[in-house]
C-alpha cells in the first residue's frame, strides 16, 4: 500500500476541440469487470444533452482486464465525451485514486462515484439546478436488488462509521455525511479542503472524514432528492467474506478518524469500542495509527480548520443537554 504512487499513465480519448467539460465524473476501479462499461454508458447515454462531459477512470492496478478496450465506450463521435484513463503502477487505495483523479479533472464540478452504479436519465439536470460552489451535493442512493433507499449518512459513535440516512428531511436537508457513490462539489472547495485522506485506505471511514472536514471547513452538504443512482451493493455471500478481510486496516482507519478529531477520554472510548468487538486486530490497528503521522494531521487540522469538531456534533444533535457527546 503506497500513499504516493508515482508515474501513473493517463490516456485520452475523443478531446473535442479542446471543450471545457461541465463536469468531471470520477470514478477509481479496482477489478470491476463488466459493471465498469455498464456504468459508463449509463453516464454518457443519461446526459441531458451532448454537452462536454469528461469521464476520469482511475484504475488502480486492477487484474482483470476491465479497463481494456475503453474508448469505445464514449459513444459516437459527436457525444462530446472525454474519456481519461489513469493508470496507476501500484495498489494505492480509494482515497489516493480519488485525488489523483482530481488533479486530471478539467471541469470546475466534481461528481465521484464508483463502477458499481447506473445513472438515471438526465442525471445533470438536478446538478445544474442546484449547484453552488460552496455546498457538497449528495445523490440519493438506490439499491438495485431491493427496496433500500438512502440519502447520505449519520457518524455514528463510538465506531466513527457511516449509518444510512433514510430521510433527508431530518436535517431540513442538509446531510451529514456524503457517500463515495454520489458526491458532487467544486474543484476548487475539493482542493481547498485537501481531497480525501490518503492513510484511510480500503473501505470505511475516509468519506465520513471527509465530510467531517467539508463541514469544518465552513461549507455544507445538500441532499440531491432529484438524482438517485441505483447502486451494486454486495450481496450478504459477498461482504462478509470481504469485510473479514480488511478488518485489520478498517478498524486503523476508524481509530485514525477518531484521534484526529476526539479529546482524550473520547478517543479512547473509540479504542475501547474497537478493543471489545475486534479484539484480534485491535493491537496491529492501534499500533499501525500511532506510528504513523496521526498526531501531525490533527495538529494541522486543528490550526488550519476555522471550526471544531464540536460544532459538527452540535450541528447534528450529538451532544446531550450537558454538552458530552452522545455514544452508542
Amino acid at each position: 500500500m503506497s500513499q504516493h504512487s508515482q508515474f501513473p499513465v493517463v490516456t485520452h480519448f475523443g478531446i473535442r476541440n479542446g471543450d471545457k467539460p461541465f463536469v468531471s465524473v470520477i470514478m477509481p476501479v479496482r477489478n470491476e469487470g463488466e459493471r465498469l462499461s455498464s456504468a459508463i454508458h449509463s453516464i454518457v447515454e443519461g446526459c441531458s444533452s451532448r454537452f462536454p462531459l469528461q469521464i476520469v477512470i482511475v484504475n488502480d492496478c486492477s487484474s482483470d482486464g476491465c479497463c481494456s478496450n475503453l474508448e469505445g465506450l464514449r459513444g459516437g463521435a459527436n457525444n462530446n465525451v472525454e474519456l481519461t484513463v489513469i493508470e496507476l503502477p501500484r495498489w494505492s487505495g480509494i482515497p489516493y485514486a480519488r485525488n489523483v483523479g482530481a488533479t486530471k479533472a478539467r471541469a470546475e464540478i466534481l461528481f465521484i462515484t464508483d463502477a458499481n452504479v447506473h445513472f438515471p436519465k438526465n442525471w445533470d439536470l438536478p446538478i445544474r439546478d442546484r449547484f453552488e460552489p460552496n455546498s457538497a451535493l449528495c445523490a440519493t442512493i438506490a439499491d438495485s436488488g431491493s427496496s433500500f433507499l438512502a440519502c447520505g449518512g449519520m457518524l455514528h459513535l463510538p465506531s466513527m462509521a457511516f449509518s444510512w440516512l433514510g430521510s433527508p428531511a431530518i436535517f431540513g436537508g442538509r446531510i451529514p455525511l456524503a457517500p463515495c457513490t454520489g458526491t458532487v462539489l467544486s474543484r476548487e472547495l475539493f482542493c481547498k479542503v485537501g481531497g480525501y485522506d490518503t492513510a484511510m485506505p480500503l473501505y470505511g471511514a475516509a468519506e465520513p472524514e471527509f465530510s467531517v472536514r467539508l463541514w469544518l471547513s465552513g461549507a455544507e452538504i445538500k441532499c440531491l432528492p432529484e438524482l438517485t443512482l441505483m447502486h451494486r451493493f454486495r450481496p450478504a455471500s459477498e461482504r462478509q467474506p470481504f469485510l473479514d478481510a480488511i478488518r485489520l486496516t478498517q478498524v486503523h482507519n476508524y481509530l485514525r478518524f477518531g484521534m484526529l478529531y476526539l479529546d482524550h477520554a473520547n478517543a479512547t472510548r473509540v479504542v475501547n469500542y474497537y478493543a471489545a468487538t475486534a479484539p484480534s486486530v485491535i493491537d496491529g490497528a492501534l499500533q499501525r495509527v500511532l506510528s504513523g503521522d496521526v498526531w501531525h494531521r490533527r495538529d494541522v487540522l486543528s490550526r488550519n480548520l476555522p471550526l471544531r469538531f464540536e460544532s459538527f456534533l452540535k450541528r447534528f444533535g450529538f451532544l446531550d443537554l450537558k454538552g458530552s457527546f452522545r455514544f452508542g
